[in-house]
């Protein structure tokens, strides 16, 4: 018996060592200080989401002033969810809620590029996107859905601030069969848009 406390209280002991707890009105935080790739076990379209607060200075809607914001332009089809990087992991208890949440999830996927338009984004590369599966649920903006396995999307993304050379999804907008059938008229499509693109929204 105590054998077994001692190693009860050893397990306690070192979780609480590993990571730093945080005690506020009525909340707890332990933050786990764990940062790597999970694997993505569901698409993300059937999971419960808990929403991201991401404000836009354009509504991602207006596709001139999204191209006009991105680096790149192109269409590509996602190959696979490599997995969400949790960054800021950490245990939560309040009053309403309690589980393993990370405030800056990043999903990691491979993307084949199939045209460029804006730019040229290698043919096949690791784009970063914000949100993704976490232990309990997903941490997503709502404003745009999160790309999925399998779809071909025209992709706009942007060069991170880092300095890794990584490429982050910005906007997409998703391609179904019969456009994939006039994929000609879709790329005429775009070229123009970005011909007529709004820059007035960039943020260099």
């Amino acid at each position: 018996m105590k054998r077994i406390l001692k190693f009860a209280f050893t397990v306690i002991l070192s979780f609480l060592l590993t990571g730093a707890a945080v005690f506020g009105v009525g909340q707890i935080k332990i933050k786990l200080m764990e940062s790597k790739l999970h694997p993505v076990t569901e698409p993300f379209s059937s999971m419960e989401t808990v929403p991201m607060c991401v404000d836009y200075i354009f509504p991602l809607s207006d596709t001139l002033k999204s191209i006009g914001w991105s680096d790149y332009t192109f269409i590509g089809t996602v190959e696979e969810i490599i997995g969400t990087e949790y960054t800021d992991l950490e245990y939560i208890f309040n009053e309403n809620w309690f589980g393993l949440y990370d405030s800056d999830p990043v999903t990691h996927y491979r993307i084949k590029v199939k045209h460029n338009i804006k730019g040229t984004a290698p043919e096949e590369f690791t784009m970063l996107c914000w949100g993704g599966q976490q232990p309990n649920g997903m941490l997503s903006d709502m404003n745009r859905a999160m790309p999925e396995k399998g779809n071909t999307y025209v992709f706009m993304c942007t060069d991170g601030s880092d300095d890794n050379s990584n490429i982050y999804y910005h906007n997409g907008i998703r391609l179904d069969s019969k456009d994939l059938s006039n994929i000609d008229e879709v790329i005429k499509k775009y070229e123009e848009a970005y011909e007529n693109q709004d820059l007035s929204a960039r943020r260099d």
